[in-house]
């Protein structure tokens, strides 16, 4: 097994035979995507931040609990931002609307 990182792990992309590998590091919560080798890296990195801004947003600082506890709205958000296996939506105020909506509809 024979993995090639950037400078000795000074960065977020590892190649693994036929993928790519993008994290991301917050606190102790690590984001780790699987991508090919024609999909652009940068792309990929911003997308972790932006997912990970979105589960801030929604859960006041997301731990690794939140995620396990509200997996099924994890999704959702996921399902909002990546479609059919590209990035449809950025927006944070859009991604969340249908967990808004959802949550109205259970308090109400």
């Amino acid at each position: 097994m024979q993995i090639k990182t950037c400078a000795s792990f000074q960065c977020s992309f590892v190649e693994y035979k036929d993928f790519k590998l993008v994290y991301r590091q917050y606190a102790a919560l690590y984001v780790v995507v699987g991508i090919t080798h024609s999909e652009n890296e940068l792309s990929i990195y911003e997308l972790i931040q932006n997912f990970v801004e979105v589960l801030d947003k929604y859960f006041s600082r997301v731990s690794e609990l939140d995620i396990m506890f509200n997996l099924d709205s994890v999704h959702i958000i996921l399902d909002e931002m990546i479609q059919n296996g590209h990035i449809v939506e950025t927006n944070k105020s859009r991604i969340l609307a249908p967990l808004t909506a959802i949550d109205k509809m259970a308090d109400g």
